[in-house]
């Protein structure tokens, strides 16, 4: 309700003056190439290999496992979740325990990695050096 009643007071100010507001980038090209030039650097770092999200010890193939430790989780969570679904009811507490213990450790092996690659970071040289 708030935002909305700010929205009204400028479109109807802008309405007053008889042009609708617009963006200054839609007006000034200098904010526009201005955009431009920090997105290209900020390419060429990712290109170049300046960018790194957990230090240079960490490799792709790191982060790659990571992201498959994280899919293999969905899966197993939604897997799990199906199987549940089919038992009779009297089963199903049972069931959703054991998935439930499974799922943490799955978890908690994921947790394990990425806190690894938090590590790496913390300890790289060049950082304690900075």
């Amino acid at each position: 309700p708030r935002r909305t009643s700010k929205e009204r007071v400028r479109a109807g100010a802008g309405a007053a003056r008889g042009a609708p507001l617009q963006h200054s980038f839609l007006t000034d090209v200098s904010d526009v190439c201005e955009m431009e030039g920090g997105l290209l650097s900020l390419l060429s770092d990712f290109h170049s290999g300046k960018l790194q999200a957990f230090g240079k010890e960490c490799s792709f193939e790191q982060l790659e496992h990571v992201r498959e430790m994280q899919e293999k989780l969905a899966r197993l969570h939604f897997g799990l979740d199906v199987c549940v679904e089919e038992l009779p009811e009297e089963q199903k507490k049972v069931a959703a325990d054991r998935n439930l213990d499974q799922l943490l450790a799955h978890l908690e092996e994921l947790s394990s990695s990425i806190q690894k690659l938090h590590l790496a970071e913390s300890s790289d040289p060049e950082d304690a050096a900075a």
